[in-house]
């Protein structure tokens, strides 16, 4: 379920515009250390310190959405406006393309 969740999440990423899927790979990588979100080790320990089973907390949890997308993008006009002029040319460019 990890890796299938993980394989749609690719999927979905690759439609996003570049701005908005360069941020949440940068909110991503800085949480877990990875752009695609948290690695199956880092899950299984996780679930073993709450002493919970870690199979079965990784399948609930592959199963449900995000629970607050606008959380999560909340900080998205901020991210952007710090970019510098050269980046975001070319995402219009990518964007208008």
């Amino acid at each position: 379920m990890w890796q299938r969740r993980r394989d749609i999440g690719v999927k979905y990423k690759n439609v996003t515009p570049e701005p908005l899927r360069d941020y949440i790979y940068e909110v991503n990588t800085g949480r877990y250390n990875d752009p695609l979100g948290p690695s199956f080790d880092s899950l299984v320990k996780s679930a073993e310190k709450k002493m919970l089973d870690p199979y079965q907390t990784i399948i609930d949890s592959s199963s449900r959405p995000n629970s607050d997308v606008n959380a999560l993008l909340s900080k998205f006009e901020d991210w952007l406006a710090k970019k510098d002029a050269s980046y975001l040319d070319a995402a219009l460019k990518k964007v208008g393309n």
